[in-house]
């Protein structure tokens, strides 16, 4: 027996019904809001919606309490425009603020436990108190109604950073990627001074700062100009045109301080030009065809060897700085990420990104040496003055390697930022320039610790320094 097919208006009655009332709305122009967003859930222009509205609900944030920070003197005088930054267990800034007339700083935290203070202004060494636990606020009985009780009180103490350090000057000058400019950043303190303004855009800073620390010179890569900065703000002194090409890197000779520049053909990098420049005159006194580019360059202490390094043929060139000609030149089988050369003048240390290996170079013959398993992702290396040890940066892991050369291979691992770049050594610590976490880490060599972590902002991932003893 065939079944009977239900009717059309059966089959249909629940979108005619919901049609109808769409009607009657439109036609009374009112509309309905949704149970879920309370949006209307056919908006006539003009017309008045059915239903209550959403109400959105906010989600309550931790409590806060206001933290009071005392910076003193070893005399117990207060310091005044000393920085405070007060960080959380992750090392994040949680709040930050200079110190009055009366030394005195007051931050607003959210309670939590194991709050580290940092006290930095120039001319001390860095103050620390922690770890700290900031309470919750607490309200006492009052007159009438109850009030909250006195912010809790840290009291951070700041020595001289002459008596630590032993140094007449210290001076470190930071490079960023994506806006090239500057930062300037007291070492002996660790507190940063001053940014320079942008010098260019979206390009990697090249620097070179004068001897005595009164000027640096800067240029972003690929840029035909080069900027002399004041070494102590930062502002731009001159700006000069070598007409030599786009400039891919800087460096100063430690023994007569002139600057020297590399440059390359606009449209080729198999066309490289080296020009020892009087920063005096800005006369170029010397121009080298090196017949590549060149995309670092590195002095020896002495002075008398310019060591360059080539992208586009992988290798590193010894330029006899008085002849003002190359006399070696090693080849390599990938283009070295950073090199360095060790304080006695006798090795050249050199790390690739994508290679495993630290290598070791006689740097009188340009014999290779040993090579050492660091693991891929080394970004810099920074040989250690008493020659037993190199650290090597791993952008990779985001840490800093320590290489024993006793023994040849990686005794240590001592964790910083994202990304870091550059890494300079110190009287006062080494620095590592950490261009993903806007920020450097200045850690205790002998200790293999971070000591503390100065926010800068931007992408560092270049540093020099000035440092004069006395």
């Amino acid at each position: 027996m065939e079944a009977r097919r239900p009717s059309l208006l059966r089959r249909w009655w629940p979108v005619l019904a919901l049609a109808a009332v769409g009607l009657v709305l439109a036609g009374a122009k009112l509309s309905v809001r949704s149970v879920a967003t309370g949006e209307a859930v056919v908006p006539i222009a003009g017309a008045p919606v059915l239903g209550p509205g959403n109400t959105p609900t906010p989600t309550p944030g931790p409590p806060r309490s206001r933290v009071r920070v005392q910076v003193t003197d070893p005399a117990g005088q207060p310091v005044a425009l000393a920085l405070v930054e007060l960080r959380d267990r992750f090392n994040a800034v949680a709040a930050s603020q200079e110190t009055g007339p009366s030394g005195e700083a007051f931050l607003s935290v959210p309670v939590s436990t194991g709050y580290s203070v940092t006290a930095r202004r120039e001319g001390f060494s860095p103050g620390m108190a922690g770890p700290v636990n900031v309470e919750r606020p607490v309200t006492v009985p009052g007159p009438g109604t109850p009030v909250q009780a006195p912010a809790q009180l840290i009291q951070v103490r700041l020595e001289p950073a002459a008596r630590v350090a032993g140094t007449l000057l210290s001076r470190l000058f930071v490079g960023h990627t994506t806006t090239p400019r500057l930062s300037l950043v007291d070492a002996a303190s660790s507190l940063l001074l001053k940014h320079s303004d942008p010098l260019g855009q979206g390009r990697l800073t090249l620097q070179a700062p004068a001897r005595d620390a009164s000027k640096v010179y800067a240029t972003w890569s690929g840029s035909p100009d080069l900027w002399v900065l004041s070494g102590t703000d930062l502002t731009v002194e001159r700006q000069v045109q070598l007409n030599g090409g786009p400039i891919s890197a800087l460096a100063v000779n430690p023994k007569d301080g002139r600057l020297w520049v590399a440059t390359f053909a606009p449209d080729s990098t198999e066309t490289g030009t080296l020009h020892e420049v009087d920063t005096v005159s800005w006369d170029v006194l010397r121009r080298i065809n090196m017949g590549q580019m060149t995309a670092g360059m590195r002095f020896r202490p002495d002075g008398a060897v310019l060591f360059a390094r080539h992208r586009s043929s992988t290798a590193v060139s010894f330029i006899e700085v008085a002849a003002g000609s190359v006399f070696k030149t090693a080849r390599l089988a990938q283009w070295p990420t950073d090199m360095a050369v060790s304080p006695d003048g006798s090795r050249l240390f050199m790390v690739f990104l994508s290679s495993e290996r630290l290598m070791e170079m006689d740097a009188h013959t340009a014999e290779m040496g040993r090579t050492i398993e660091v693991g891929t992702g080394a970004s810099g290396v920074v040989p250690h003055p008493d020659g037993k040890r190199v650290f090597v940066v791993n952008q990779l892991l985001g840490s800093v390697q320590l290489v024993d050369l006793a023994v040849g291979q990686v005794t240590d691992l001592i964790p910083v930022g994202r990304a870091p770049q550059g890494a300079i050594l110190a009287r006062s610590g080494l620095y590592v320039a950490n261009s993903g976490s806007g920020s450097i880490s200045v850690i205790d060599p002998d200790k293999s610790t971070v000591r503390e972590t100065l926010s800068t902002g931007g992408t560092p991932s270049s540093l020099t320094l000035i440092e004069q003893v006395g």
